[in-house]
């Protein structure tokens, strides 16, 4: 009962931050002077209730493992997410200036969790970071990687993220946002919204992927295994 209490209010404190966010994004403000001129970025009214539900995310995931010292680092993530999502799929891309700041107080966030709660976590972090930022590091210099500069800086704090809950969350994100991706993009071409050799934005691919790692990977796994 007490899970659910934790994940209900911070559901309704990050839907607020969320919303407030999500008002400043629906100005533009980061586009950047060659996108000054494309379309209006269209209605902030998702952003509130996302970044909600990411929270509640969090607190599910992170109270599955008993790891409550954690928590700000993911419900900063969640928050991070939406953002990224909403400017991604607008400009395509993901702003240095918000990976990277965010990125350093999220690994900074880690550090103190695995101060707190001791063992070794902290070298699952270190190894997810360099697994996930290995794994987008190739898909980036392969030609027709689909992959960007952004992606590349994001990968390792996603890494970092899953690793800090487990191995079996790092394999299961980096899956889910292979599948994610995939999906999208075939109902998008479905859709005829792109062309073969339209860029897509795959950074919400790889946050939603590490959302279904930091939720759902035990039952994933159990269900994988037979279980």
């Amino acid at each position: 009962m007490t899970l659910w209490w934790v994940a209900l209010a911070a559901a309704l404190a990050l839907g607020l931050v969320g919303h407030r966010t999500g008002r400043e994004l629906a100005t533009g403000g980061y586009r950047i002077e060659e996108e000054v001129d494309t379309p209006p970025p269209g209605s902030a009214w998702w952003t509130g209730p996302a970044t909600g539900l990411l929270a509640a995310l969090a607190v599910y995931g992170v109270g599955d493992q008993g790891s409550w010292a954690a928590l700000p680092a993911y419900l900063l993530f969640a928050w991070l997410t939406v953002g990224l999502t909403w400017i991604d799929l607008d400009v395509h891309r993901l702003p240095i200036g918000l990976v990277t700041p965010t990125g350093g107080a999220l690994v900074v966030l880690l550090g103190v969790a695995s101060l707190a709660t001791g063992g070794t976590r902290w070298l699952g972090a270190v190894v997810g970071a360099l697994l996930m930022g290995f794994c987008y590091l190739v898909l980036f210099l392969l030609p027709g990687g689909g992959v960007g500069a952004g992606d590349l800086r994001l990968a390792p704090v996603i890494g970092a993220l899953l690793g800090w809950l487990g191995l079996g969350q790092v394999v299961v994100g980096i899956g889910a946002g292979f599948l994610v991706g995939g999906v999208g993009a075939v109902v998008l071409l479905l859709g005829r919204r792109v062309g073969m050799k339209t860029p897509i934005a795959y950074g919400p691919a790889m946050c939603l992927g590490a959302w279904v790692a930091i939720a759902f990977t035990s039952r994933i796994l159990t269900w994988m295994l037979g279980g």
